[in-house]
């Protein structure tokens, strides 16, 4: 015949606090902060994960493609020329990184700021 012991403590009923100890009143008013599902990283991978699914079968765009659209100012904004560059610079970096290229293209895009050629005066 086997027996099987618990360790388990057994929980005992516990005794009433008076109202009137201050040390309990304290810790009955303090509470762990709530924290909503959407605001955990979890919740973020996940998101993050069922998007990258989506693009994958083809239903949606690469996340660094929606970072970089979602890095662009607003219409009618002020934006610098080599702020400008610098975001074309950097889509092109993620192009390569998400789209292939044909077998036989070796070739590189550039982003190149040119100055207005100044006419001379006859």
């Amino acid at each position: 015949m086997t027996t099987i012991v618990s360790e388990m403590p057994i929980a005992m009923p516990q005794q009433p606090r008076p109202d009137n100890d201050a040390a309990s009143t304290a810790r009955s008013r303090i509470a762990a902060p709530r924290v909503e599902p959407r605001d955990s990283l979890t919740a973020k991978l996940l998101g993050a994960q069922k998007s990258s699914e989506a693009a994958d079968a083809g239903g949606s765009t690469d996340l660094l493609i929606q970072g970089l659209v979602g890095r662009l100012p607003k219409a009618n904004s002020v934006w610098s020329l080599d702020d400008r560059a610098r975001w074309l610079k950097t889509a092109a970096s993620v192009f390569d990184l998400v789209y292939q290229a044909d077998d036989g293209e070796h070739r590189e895009i550039g982003v190149v700021i040119a100055k207005p050629e100044v006419e001379r005066p006859a």
